[in-house]
């Protein structure tokens, strides 16, 4: 595990203005109509019980570091609230100067109290707060027919939480943050996205990953292979074995004879023209052969959401992802839950309706309701106003991602190029992108080297792409690769089997050739994709 090594420096002399236990009584915020709900000293080791509606996510945790956690209501409307949390460093444990806001996924109304576990651990004051409801990743429940809700869950909880977390920071520490951080992946990525699009001044720097931008569509396309696949004994549906023997195919297609390496991990799956034909009885002779119907359906998965009118929604699934979606019960007749229960509850306010009925009226309806939803699309492509402050965004993507489609993050960084007439040159100042070839989606694992510090799921990883953050936000040391760890098993314990640095976009990761190791980083170079900026009809992978 890396230990930040931003860590100390600010913390020196620190002269604390209050107790821990003082902070009630003493605390008024300006901006913010929020309250201390309450505040307890714990040291490293100790078990904090988890109760109250938090209690829906998590029972327990337990903390690594001595530190002073303080809760606080945060009012986002008249009728709604937000729940926040802020562990400062103290002790045994110093600050380390800096503030970092994490965030949940999914539908989550919950602290992601494993990154805040994390995070404080680094040494950060560490923000987290419930997204204003209180849920578990699939329940979409309390956003029904409160559209109040829904606007804390696009944006205004986790601003209003910052606001009211950093007076929180200050009056304990007696000075500000130097530095204002956010990490977060998928929901949590679309709010980092938020945040530089709408915020600029919330934070310095922002980690995004597997960001769920374009959320409408996204709910859209989920939801959309209930209708391509079929369930039961639908001649269209294919048994688990049988996407298996797809996957398999996919790797035979796009693994070495693309990459040069066949280590089951597709290094671009968008260069990868991918012929389900060989997998047709017949042309195959494997007992798990697929019918023409079938061989349809597979075709039907890995192509694009469009409106009526030809227009592109939502990208394909990636290459390489369809076996994690296939054991997740994606292909086999259900849905993935937040995103039917989305639609449900926020788009039509009807918590009966009937994901078969998903048709081109409910894209329109999603887009909408846009608006009202306070834009939770998260689609803007100007951060102009992100640049003119010097903020500085890391975003990256698993291309193996079963549940938000990889490519998204990459017509997400196209969409920014094309609305601010940059170079990627010029979105290189304070936007750089990585793809991380076999990487799940967020702290899933993968195939691929998909460790390095981002999440707690992620924190085994020998190197930090917070460190890197940091690094490049004050000192302007701008990141070229992302090095991902993979352990063996993904087991610390049973030691590394490779890592690999994965370059920033639109370069792509490149073997050197055969004398090479492919397990070692320098085996590995970025070469820059020719005529990266076409998305339209006709390009690989068509993103716009």
């Amino acid at each position: 595990m890396f230990k930040s090594f931003f860590l100390a420096a600010a913390s020196c002399g620190l002269a604390f203005a209050v107790t821990c236990d003082d902070l009630i009584g003493s605390l008024s915020f300006e901006g913010v109509d929020a309250s201390v709900a309450s505040c307890s000293y714990h040291t490293a080791g100790d078990t904090i019980k988890i109760d109250g509606d938090q209690s829906v996510c998590f029972s327990e945790i337990q903390t690594e570091i001595d530190m002073c956690r303080v809760a606080l209501t945060v009012a986002t409307s008249p009728t709604s609230h937000n729940y926040v949390e802020v562990w400062l460093p103290s002790g045994n444990n110093p600050w380390n100067g800096r503030l970092l806001h994490t965030y949940n996924g999914g539908l989550a109304g919950c602290v992601e109290y494993k990154d805040m576990k994390y995070m404080s651990s680094l040494s950060f004051a560490t923000i987290g707060d419930n997204g204003g409801h209180n849920s578990t990743t699939a329940d979409g429940s309390e956003l029904l027919n409160d559209n109040e809700a829904v606007i804390d869950l696009s944006y205004r909880s986790r601003h209003l939480a910052v606001v009211a977390a950093k007076q929180v920071i200050e009056k304990y520490y007696n000075q500000p943050a130097s530095y204002s951080y956010y990490v977060g992946c998928s929901t949590g990525g679309r709010q980092g996205l938020k945040s530089a699009q709408e915020f600029p001044d919330d934070f310095d720097g922002i980690l995004a990953g597997s960001a769920a931008a374009d959320f409408n569509h996204l709910s859209d396309w989920t939801s959309r292979f209930l209708l391509i696949t079929g369930f039961g004994k639908d001649a269209r549906a294919l048994s688990r074995d049988q996407w298996v023997y797809v996957h398999e195919e996919v790797l035979r297609q796009c693994d070495e004879p693309l990459d040069g390496v066949a280590d089951g991990i597709i290094e671009d799956p968008t260069i990868c023209e991918f012929d389900a034909t060989k997998l047709r009885c017949g042309t195959s002779s494997d007992s798990r052969c697929l019918t023409q119907t079938q061989v349809q359906t597979v075709n039907d998965v890995y192509s694009e959401l469009y409106d009526q009118d030809g227009n592109l929604l939502y990208p394909s699934l990636s290459l390489g992802a369809e076996l994690v979606a296939s054991q997740q019960g994606l292909f086999t007749g259900s849905v993935i839950g937040n995103a039917a229960n989305w639609i449900a509850n926020a788009v039509y306010n009807n918590s009966n309706w009937d994901p078969t009925t998903l048709s081109q009226e409910t894209y329109t309806k999603a887009d909408e309701t846009d608006v009202l939803h306070g834009n939770i699309s998260t689609w803007n492509g100007d951060l102009s106003s992100f640049r003119e402050v010097g903020g500085k965004l890391m975003m990256y993507h698993g291309l193996a991602d079963p549940n938000i489609a990889g490519e998204n993050s990459q017509r997400y960084y196209l969409h920014v190029a094309k609305t601010m007439g940059a170079t990627d040159e010029e979105l290189d100042e304070f936007f750089r992108f990585f793809r991380i070839s076999g990487g799940d989606h967020c702290s899933s694992g993968g195939a691929g080297a998909w460790e390095f510090g981002q999440i707690a799921a992620g924190r085994n990883g020998r190197h930090s792409a917070i460190d890197q953050l940091m690094a490049w936000t004050e000192n302007g040391t701008a990141p070229e690769t992302i090095t991902g760890t993979k352990f063996v098993n993904d087991d610390p314990s049973q030691g590394i089997a490779f890592e690999r640095s994965h370059c920033k976009f639109p370069y792509r990761t490149t073997y050197k050739g055969p004398d090479f190791d492919p397990n070692v980083t320098t085996s590995w170079t970025c070469e820059k994709i020719k005529n990266w900026q076409e998305c339209g009809p006709g390009a690989l992978p068509r993103l716009c």
